[in-house]
């Protein structure tokens, strides 16, 4: 194929930003990038210097967690570039959840955007890919995913569930050619985890992780951890005492 199609959410910063420098470094004037964010100022910056290395990019601010405003830019963008070859659902938030005050705000904004927002994004492109008879869809999750981290129920429940979801699309969508990755980083620098007051083991920086995610989805990973050291790791937590985590992350 001449020309890569790809769609990522998160676009503004982090991975998503670094994500899309690699591959416009990679395809150059063989990109059609379609770049999502709630943040348009920063957008439009990094939209200029992608165009600059020859690629086509469109950008959309819009928040993932409106299904309706969603559809519409699926339709824009796979209409404008003729399909789409990669989707990657990125967007996803982690503020303090406040649950000890009773504050149901912080946690449902971290639900609607770490997994509807996901859900939005993915599946207004399932009808493209099952036309074209091939795609890929990636969702970002994390190594929290794996287990419970105090004061971080909602963050954890969300990358739980994402991975189930794409567990469950994996089989149903392989007949019609569709790819589903699930990536579950650890602490990679980024504005997220600039916040954090608590220890960021193996923490991986930016352009570092957008290649090592790049290869996994390159290669068809169903679901990749990295870190590799993480993937030893997680076991470990599964049998830490919970006063130890308690101790170790920030509490509700």
């Amino acid at each position: 194929m001449s020309i890569a199609r790809i769609f990522i959410t998160g676009a503004s910063s982090g991975i998503g930003a670094t994500l899309a420098r690699f591959y416009a470094n990679q395809y150059r004037d063989g990109l059609h990038l379609g770049l999502l964010a709630r943040r348009a100022g920063r957008l439009v910056s990094l939209a200029a210097s992608l165009r600059e290395l020859g690629a086509v990019v469109e950008t959309y601010s819009t928040d993932v967690r409106d299904g309706e405003s969603m559809q519409e830019i699926v339709r824009d963008f796979t209409g404008s570039a003729g399909g789409v070859d990669l989707v990657i659902a990125n967007a996803g938030i982690s503020p303090g959840e406040k649950t000890g005050k009773g504050d149901l705000e912080p946690a449902a904004n971290v639900i609607a955007t770490n997994l509807l927002g996901v859900f939005n994004t993915l599946v207004p492109m399932i009808p493209t890919m099952i036309e074209q008879k091939s795609g890929h869809l990636v969702a970002v999750g994390s190594v929290a995913g794996f287990f419970g981290m105090p004061g971080k129920g909602a963050y954890c429940g969300t990358k739980a569930a994402v991975k189930i979801l794409m567990d469950s699309y994996r089989p149903v969508l392989k007949a019609h050619g569709i790819q589903v990755t699930t990536i579950c980083p650890g602490f990679v620098e980024s504005e997220m985890t600039a916040n954090n007051s608590f220890p960021m083991p193996f923490i991986v920086k930016g352009p570092k992780a957008a290649k090592l995610i790049a290869r996994a989805i390159a290669k068809g990973r169903k679901t990749y951890v990295f870190p590799w050291q993480m993937r030893l790791v997680i076991p470990l937590l599964h049998a830490m005492p919970e006063w130890v985590l308690a101790r170790m992350v920030s509490r509700p």
